[in-house]
């Protein structure tokens, strides 16, 4: 008899969150949660429930329901980090969201608090820091490091030797490429746009777009002389 998916709670009530919970309560070959509560800072405790799932307030899951793990489940990276620690100092944990299995290499390190859905592939020797969301069919090659707090939206590619360091976004269907003996940096903070093709070491907070990928400022001030 399959045993009862373990309970946790969202911090976060968006399209997204509800996306998530359909996706990890119908996981097979059995679910990886049960969904009890949204935390949402605006809407909580006013009565609101998504699908039958109470939108409670930050307040009201310290008081009653801190036994019980959170997700973050927010997109930005920055955003996430303030909540996580937010959550770490009113004494709460957090769960993850993954199975070890084909494509997914079996020796892949995975921090505290991250997500890795399904269609998702990711080489040997990788690793992935804390609370990291790898969204569905990203791939990522072998050897490759993640840092915490990343957002890998939908069908983006990380490939080569790449590190991507602390809170960096890399939007859907974005390309980093390194095709060179080195080590291809992304920068703490970088912003890679849906689409964009990076095939060289990107500046800590710098914003890209295209292909190939320029920063966004360099374009802009191009567009306008």
């Amino acid at each position: 008899m399959p045993l009862s998916p373990p309970p946790v709670v969202f911090y976060g009530a968006s399209g997204y969150a509800v996306a998530l919970r359909a996706l990890i309560e119908e996981w097979e070959p059995q679910p990886l949660a049960r969904v009890v509560a949204y935390i949402d800072d605006f809407r909580g405790d006013g009565g609101e429930a998504i699908d039958g799932v109470p939108i409670v307030s930050f307040a009201a899951w310290r008081a009653s329901q801190r036994d019980i793990p959170i997700f973050v489940i927010i997109g930005s990276p920055s955003a996430r980090r303030t909540l996580v620690e937010r959550v770490t100092t009113a004494g709460g944990r957090f769960a993850s969201f993954y199975r070890i299995e084909s494509p997914i290499a079996r020796d892949v390190v995975v921090g505290e608090g991250t997500m890795i859905l399904p269609y998702a592939s990711i080489g040997a020797s990788t690793v992935l820091g804390r609370h990291v969301h790898v969204m569905p069919l990203v791939s990522i090659d072998a050897q490759c490091t993640i840092g915490d707090y990343v957002t890998l939206c939908p069908s983006s590619t990380v490939y080569g030797r790449v590190v991507v360091e602390d809170d960096v976004f890399i939007g859907v269907g974005a390309r980093i490429v390194n095709e060179s003996d080195g080590i291809l940096m992304v920068g703490t903070g970088a912003t890679i746009t849906a689409g964009a093709v990076v095939t060289q070491s990107v500046r800590a907070g710098q914003k890209l777009t295209g292909n190939p990928a320029q920063e966004l400022r360099s374009l802009a001030a191009g567009r306008r002389t």
